[in-house]
């Protein structure tokens, strides 16, 4: 595919852009206490370096101390000045133009301020499901009038550090969308009811900012397409409705539409779209609004690759396109695609295992770059005479490690008993139902043969095959799943979720439990799964306190859906013991009380144990510990770095 649009430059006021490729606003918690610090730095530069025309740093930060958390960047706070004003001349030097996402999250945020009050624009009823930690305090219109101020000072800050612009966000739900709500805004003042009125706080955020900077300064501003939800009382029409209304003022520089909302779990998933989504869900009614609109509108959600983004932008979906995680999985892509090299771009496989760790809390990784995390991954040295590596194991970790060895200047061979490289990914694949996640190992192999990395499968390694080499060894050999240590061997009414997807017959079972003991996604599909092929009754026990417990918030979704639909029954706190005539049983974690459910067949996932080959040398990924793809992959690259 030719990429003429995507690669074309676009003019936005007065600024002009390289290319309609953006690094839109997203979440990172690095701030120390609300600071910069030089991971974001790094972060950003880098991305402006690889070729992005804009970057919208920051996610949802706060203009106000009383919606700050700790680990976001405060726009309010003077002590960020310099910082900003580095990065603005780092993001400019590498050709990039660069705006600040600024935003209040009312009763969405988790103020870190002592004694801090969630606020919002009226009390919550029964209805309202966007998980309040607390009543929230009603705004007065002093309040109000406060918070407009704020957002004014931050752009004016923002503009006198060099930054080329601002966007204002409603979208997830923020307090802006809050006040758009019929359902969530039931005020009775010039804030509520009519929709002139509901409207007003957005008007006059905007007036304020527009006020407060000059001509050249942008103003984007973020909004849902769909919140794909009737708890907000906003439906498609009525988002295309307000953008109109916004447009109507003159201020606003460019759209950034994507879709979802925060009302719920669900809606949030929507937000930042996983992987059970289409590519780029929200094209139709970005589409409309760009028809409807008299600025620019960039489309954010799922556009992973360049051709996806040019698709869009050739055929007059939108004018910019979001390619968020494209980038932080290469933040090469665009240079990769001026140079017509994009068969080595590493691939986004959406999982959000790294990127949304930011639902949990933590900081911003990224499952298949770990320079995300790790910024001293980034530059890896070349050695200075030869050596020679040998790497036992052609799972992800295997691969990556080979792979960044060979870029430092090793002679690597990779030794894989099995026929294929890919080691668990391929039965994660299955258990997913997604082979598009195969797009990293795959990549993985392109890389090793452009690096001349011989691979031999099918080689059984023993402590004699290693002792004949005179090589450093990395074993990556990876972990294998069992049954649980008590019951193994007892019956043929054990299995694991392992042996599901490989064909185990389990069609004489009348009822089936499945037990997780890792509370992740494993369990869970196994029993959506078994209930939706065998139609038979299906029992989920597991010790956490809810499914999934330990999955990031964005990826429960679709799995909580399927376990509805599927009709599979619930039973959480419950650990895995035996029972007084010494077989299988589940002992609640508060009563002590012990269930021996009847069960034709018991599946157990989460068991795994690494796989130990004898012989000296570094052990990374799953046959060290096993964990997440993330993990595996970040060892691998610290492994073959420190070398």
């Amino acid at each position: 595919m030719k990429y003429d649009t995507l690669l074309s430059p676009l003019t936005l006021g007065r600024h002009r852009l390289r290319n309609r490729v953006v690094n839109s606003a997203h979440g990172e918690q690095w701030a120390a206490g609300g600071l910069l610090t030089d991971h974001h730095l790094a972060y950003y530069t880098r991305r402006a370096q690889g070729g992005a025309g804009m970057l919208i740093t920051f996610g949802s930060a706060p203009v106000r101390p009383s919606a700050s958390t700790a680990n976001t960047v405060s726009l309010w706070d003077s002590r960020n000045e310099p910082r900003l004003t580095e990065l603005a001349t780092k993001v400019h030097a590498a050709g990039a133009i660069i705006l600040a996402q600024a935003s209040h999250r009312g009763p969405r945020e988790r103020p870190a301020e002592l004694d801090a009050v969630l606020q919002a624009p009226s009390p919550p009823t029964g209805a309202d499901k966007l998980g309040y930690l607390g009543v929230p305090y009603v705004l007065s219109p002093e309040d109000i009038a406060g918070i407009v101020e704020d957002y004014a000072r931050v752009a004016a800050r923002l503009e006198r550090v060099g930054y080329d612009g601002m966007q204002v966000t409603a979208l997830g739900t923020h307090l802006i969308e809050q006040f758009w709500s019929p359902a969530l805004n039931r005020r009775e003042d010039r804030y509520g009811g009519s929709f002139a009125n509901r409207m007003r706080f957005a008007e006059e955020v905007l007036t304020a900012v527009d006020a407060a900077t000059g001509p050249d300064f942008l103003i984007s501003f973020r909004l849902s397409s769909d919140p794909q939800t009737d708890l907000l009382g906003l439906g498609p029409d009525d988002m295309l409705t307000i953008a109109q209304h916004l447009d109507g003022l003159g201020m606003i520089d460019f759209f950034d539409v994507s879709g979802g909302s925060g009302a719920n779990i669900e809606t949030h998933t929507g937000v930042v779209p996983t992987d059970t989504f289409p590519v780029a869900p929200y094209s139709r009614l970005v589409r409309r609004m760009k028809e409807h609109l008299g600025v620019p509108v960039m489309m954010a959600g799922r556009i992973l690759h360049p051709d996806h983004g040019e698709q869009a932008l050739s055929n007059g979906t939108c004018d910019l396109v979001a390619m968020t995680r494209a980038m932080i999985a290469d933040p090469d892509v665009v240079a990769k695609t001026e140079a017509g090299a994009t068969g080595t771009i590493r691939p986004c496989i959406a999982i959000n295992e790294g990127c949304r760790r930011v639902t949990l809390g933590r900081s911003l990784a990224c499952s298949v770059n770990p320079e995300v995390a790790e910024r001293d991954m980034a530059a890896p040295a070349r050695i200075e005479a030869p050596r020679r590596l040998t790497v036992v194991g052609a799972g992800p970790a295997g691969l990556e490690a080979a792979r960044v060895a060979a870029g430092r200047g090793f002679e690597v061979t990779v030794l894989e008993r099995g026929d294929r490289i890919g080691g668990q990914m391929i039965d994660y694949c299955a258990m997913m139902q997604a082979p598009h996640l195969f797009d990293h190992i795959e990549w993985l192999a392109r890389e090793l043969d452009r690096l001349g990395v011989e691979v031999q499968l099918g080689t059984e390694v023993t402590s004699e095959t290693l002792s004949r080499l005179d090589d450093d060894i990395l074993f990556a050999t990876g972990a294998e799943t069992v049954l649980p240590p008590d019951i193994r061997g007892q019956s043929a009414r054990y299995l694991t979720d392992v042996d599901i997807l490989r064909g185990a017959d389990t069609r004489r079972a009348a009822s089936i439990v499945v037990y997780d003991a890792e509370g992740r996604q494993r369990g869970a599909m196994t029993a959506a799964r078994l209930a939706e092929e065998n139609r038979v009754p299906v029992t989920f026990v597991f010790p956490n306190d809810a499914p999934c417990e330990h999955l990031e918030p964005p990826n429960r979704s679709a799995i909580f859906r399927r376990l509805a639909a599927a009709e599979v029954a619930i039973l959480p706190h419950h650990s895995l013991t035996t029972g007084d005539s010494g077989g299988l049983a589940f002992r609640d974690s508060w009563s002590d009380r012990r269930v021996a459910p009847e069960a034709d067949l018991t599946v157990f996932a989460g068991y795994r144990q690494p796989v130990h080959l004898p012989g000296q040398g570094v052990r990374i990924g799953d046959c060290r510990a096993p964990r997440l793809l993330r993990n595996a992959v970040s060892e691998a690259t610290r492994a073959a770095l420190q070398m």
